[in-house]
């Protein structure tokens, strides 16, 4: 029986700390705790340490230092947490909770008390830091605060899973034990620690808590909430904004502008931040896109300096589009221009025969291009979702569209041939997964639909939604976290989301494209791009289609077991 169950994070920490172990290298030692043993960048790794950390694991690589896994408690050690995070305790100090031991240090030639000054002084100056933010949100109007924690709580109610630290303190939605609100922890839970911090005095709150909510909504006022995301997994703190903020303004193509740290200054960088992406990404001169590591949910925001147009697309594809549409390969035309094209053929379809298999042509066409898109990015599933129908999303409809359930939508869900081959002897094994694929798109589809249709502040509205997606992204380690990942191997992936027009009002994140590898290699930039192309075809398909508003009932799990059986 074929499985494509990956181990799963926790289960991956714990290797990870075995094979830590097995090395008497410090350097070593410390180059597998920061990299999850590959996995991970370095850089990435190093920004999850506490200012103090940073200052041990640099001199940590000096020659000479070695591990002793039978340290005793008195010993200056080294663990590793369940969130896959390298920490230092120096003198026997209490180790993060639960967290993996990998043995005490050796420092060899290198002054050990040197070592734990320069540390503990940085260490002090990060304290220093922090109050410095408590202080300026003590003198704030409660009324002011109280907004803070309910913009970063509508945030984070809304988004996928956050996992930020501050200092030794972890700010997560991701799990049971988390303290942000999300799907583990309603926003009305007393465990959450917005309603905490809501019922205690701004006074009284831990300084460490302070600074997570100053810099949390600074980084909200920068960008989209998903702005957030871009410290999953990383430090939260007064420097390391204003280096992100300051790094990003010049990313927008903005001058050099002075980075202090105050609250008030922080803000400023934000709002110079926010106006310049609003203008780069606004004009349609570059193309935002997201880098995913899925192992501690980091997601950085990049640009693609110039659109992608249709001469991206793989040659396959650009061989498909050359035969639903009828004409030669139109390399040189740009996507938009093929709308009237792209409507003939919705034209042709309505009125077409239903080939074997398919309950109207469209669904047809739709299942072969996304077939093609497998094929042509060597991706083991190809797939793009939407609504079954248009007539509930219009402005005057007869069915409430917050009524609808995850069944009023499709994923269309398409193996390559080399997929399917791995299924030869347990077919049932293939339709399973596909049904688990198209069963989560769909449910995604209706998760965004409130954002999608501009109605999230309506009355009586539903709370389960989240921001419709707007940025394409790549990822890699996808099957560490989310249950369905995990259980069904999306190891590597690239989305494209996208909306319509339709009945007089944008539509984002209505459709997708997706591609998913679940092993190596991992999908590239160059094929983000081309997969960016080929999204844009689907659009104009989607698009052109609207008009007629085909009903769309193929692509559930019964239609899989037939179709694949």
């Amino acid at each position: 029986m074929v499985s494509l169950k990956s181990e799963g994070f926790t289960e991956l920490v714990a290797d990870v700390a075995r094979v830590a172990r097995s090395s008497r290298d410090v350097a070593v030692v410390t180059k597998i705790a920061l990299t999850l043993d590959g996995r991970l960048g370095e850089d990435i790794g190093s920004a999850a340490l506490t200012a103090a950390d940073q200052v041990l694991v640099e001199l940590l690589r000096c020659p000479g230092i070695h591990l002793n896994t039978a340290a005793p408690d008195t010993d200056d050690r080294l663990f590793l947490t369940r969130t896959g995070r390298l920490a230092v305790r120096l003198d026997g100090a209490e180790g993060p909770d639960d967290a993996f031991p990998l043995g005490g240090v050796r420092w060899g030639d290198v002054d050990p008390a040197h070592v734990k000054a320069r540390a503990r002084a940085e260490h002090d100056r990060t304290a220093r830091a922090v109050l410095a933010l408590h202080a300026e949100l003590v003198a704030e109007p409660e009324a002011d605060v109280h907004a803070r924690l309910a913009r970063i709580e509508h945030a984070v109610v809304h988004m996928a899973p956050v996992l930020i630290y501050v200092d030794e303190h972890v700010y997560t939605n991701l799990t049971k034990a988390g303290t942000l609100p999300g799907k583990s922890l309603s926003a009305s839970h007393p465990r959450s620690l917005l309603n905490r911090l809501r019922a205690t005095p701004v006074a009284d709150w831990n300084p460490v808590d302070a600074c997570f909510v100053a810099c949390a909504d600074v980084l909200l006022m920068s960008g989209p909430p998903v702005r957030l995301e871009e410290f999953n997994g990383t430090q939260l703190d007064p420097d390391t904004l204003r280096n992100f903020l300051v790094e990003r303004i010049g990313t927008y193509g903005g001058g050099a502008l002075p980075g202090g740290t105050s609250l008030r200054q922080l803000e400023e960088l934000a709002a110079r931040c926010a106006e310049l992406r609003k203008q780069t990404v606004g004009g349609g001169e570059s193309t935002p896109y997201r880098v995913i590591n899925g192992l501690n949910l980091h997601k950085s925001e990049h640009l693609l300096p110039t659109p992608a147009v249709l001469g991206d697309a793989p040659e396959a594809v650009m061989g498909r589009l050359a035969e639903l549409l009828g004409v030669d390969s139109p390399v040189d035309t740009r996507i938009a221009d093929l709308a009237p094209l792209f409507a003939d053929l919705a034209g042709r379809l309505v009125d077409a025969a239903a080939p074997d298999g398919f309950t109207t042509a469209f669904e047809a066409v739709l299942h072969a291009f996304v077939t093609t898109a497998a094929e042509a990015f060597d991706a083991d599933v190809a797939m793009s979702r939407g609504p079954e129908t248009f007539d509930p999303l219009r402005v005057e409809h007869e069915v409430d569209p917050l009524g609808l359930g995850t069944g009023d939508f499709y994923c269309c869900v398409a193996p390559r041939q080399a997929f399917v081959e791995r299924f030869r002897e347990f077919t049932p094994g293939l339709t399973r997964a596909l049904s688990a694929y198209s069963a989560r798109m769909r449910f995604n589809t209706w998760h965004y639909l409130p954002s999608t249709l501009g109605i999230v502040e309506r009355e009586p509205g539903r709370d389960d939604w989240f921001f419709a997606p707007t940025m394409p992204d790549v990822a890699s380690w996808s099957d560490q976290h989310h249950t369905g990942h995990v259980a069904f191997g999306v190891r590597y992936a690239i989305r494209v989301p996208f909306g319509i027009e339709y009945d007089g009002r944008a539509m984002p994140g209505l459709y997708d494209l997706r591609l998913m590898r679940t092993s190596l290699p991992a999908f590239t930039v160059a094929e983000l791009r081309g997969a960016i192309a080929t999204a844009l075809l689907l659009k104009q398909l989607y698009q052109a289609m609207s008009v007629h508003d085909p009903k769309v009932v193929d692509f559930g799990k019964s239609w899989y077991e037939r179709f694949h059986g």
